[in-house]
């Protein structure tokens, strides 16, 4: 997350592979690479501090030296100025491991960028060690509905390698659909515990809405007329570009999506990181008035963030949603998000409509603290196909 405008693009690629969530096996040689733009052409001494979490993204409490071999807090000195774009950001990069540092144990790590001790960017990302302990299959059979809205997670826990005496609280799982957190499921009871398998078949919490697949929009380069955009245009002295104006979903719509992903590309360019430009995105939904809530735009480009940033203002002459949003050339897979008012989780209903068919992307995270631990392993990880 981004906690000032001038920081943008906040991206975390583990071996060189956009796709890949922020997961890394300890057991790989992977290395994670962390990237920002800061909106000048101006050098900016940004230092880097990295912080073990336990399950609920809370500091550990264990020493620095337990976690971390070598420096914290060092600078990042690999930053370049951006070439011939009418925004000018410097581009900033971040290795872990690098000769610096290395991290030691597994779990829940936040990096945070600081400039002269106040943090302006973070990063969050894990380290697992990669054991082999959950299975898991998604139904559009559910508890509540067959073939309609929801799909149904039965997830097991296969634990009879670990030592645990009580798994209620030794044992925690955090399950992800689409990397989003507004709605992602923390610690769901399980319905039978077997002495070395714990069981969820036909748990209430493991339902999710479904959704709808992402919608997608892609500007290359400044020229050419692209997927879903309306029109680019230039006006002194920024890029615009206007989508097509976007509809409430009504039925299930199959799309070859990337589950929220994005990836910035400037299709005539050496090196995109430096060269591709920033442009006002203008994102525009047809509607009537929505209300007792609020309306955003969602996808990983806003660290899945429902914040004023990416809320969407009601145009009363045009019967549309809008919002504008500052964004790198690339290809973006976005959505709708209705939060309630006085909710913090995100509905896709009111614009995407939720649909058992589509394909989303969900993360098992498995965490243990041995009695008498200090912070919490992350043990095991699935994406189940």
């Amino acid at each position: 997350g981004s906690t000032t405008d001038r920081i943008n693009t906040l991206r975390m690629i583990v071996d060189n592979d956009w796709e890949k969530p922020p997961v890394v096996d300890m057991a790989s040689d992977a290395i994670i690479e962390f990237s920002f733009d800061e909106m000048s052409h101006e050098y900016h001494r940004f230092t880097y501090h990295i912080q073990h979490c336990d399950a609920q993204w809370q500091p550990s409490d264990i020493l620095e030296s337990d976690y971390l071999d070598g420096f914290n807090d060092e600078t990042i000195d690999d930053w370049e100025n951006s070439i011939n774009t009418t925004f000018d950001y410097t581009h900033y990069r971040l290795t872990i491991p690098n000769n610096e540092v290395r991290l030691k144990l597994s779990g829940n790590y936040r990096l945070s960028i600081r400039e002269d001790d106040h943090e302006v960017a973070y990063f969050r990302f894990c380290l697992s060690e990669g054991k082999d302990l959950l299975s898991c299959t998604i139904s559009g059979n559910t508890d509540i509905d067959a073939h309609d809205s929801h799909q149904q997670l039965d997830l097991t826990v296969n634990y009879g390698s670990l030592t645990v005496r009580d798994p209620s609280k030794e044992l925690y799982t955090v399950v992800m659909q689409n990397r989003r957190t507004d709605n992602q499921v923390r610690n769901p009871a399980p319905s039978y515990d077997a002495g070395s398998k714990l069981t969820y078949e036909h748990c209430r919490e493991l339902i999710f809405t479904a959704g709808n697949e992402f919608r997608r929009f892609e500007v290359v380069n400044m020229y050419d007329y692209f997927m879903n955009v309306d029109r680019l245009s230039f006006h002194d002295p920024f890029y615009h570009a206007t989508l097509m104006q976007d509809t409430r979903r009504h039925a299930y719509k199959y799309d070859f999506d990337h589950n929220g992903r994005y990836l910035v590309r400037y299709n005539q360019a050496t090196d995109s990181d430096t060269e591709a430009d920033y442009l006002f995105v203008h994102f525009n939904l047809a509607s009537e008035r929505l209300t007792g809530g609020k309306l955003y735009v969602s996808g990983h480009f806003s660290g899945g963030n429902l914040t004023s940033r990416y809320e969407m203002k009601y145009n009363e002459t045009e019967n549309s949603y809008q919002a504008t949003i500052l964004l790198k050339m690339g290809a973006y897979d976005y959505q709708y998000i209705w939060v309630p008012d006085g909710e913090t989780n995100g509905r896709t209903k009111p614009a995407e409509g939720d649909w058992y068919e589509t394909k989303n992307e969900y993360l098992i995270l498995l965490y243990y603290r041995q009695r008498g631990s200090r912070y919490d392993r992350l043990m095991s990880t699935l994406q189940p196909e």
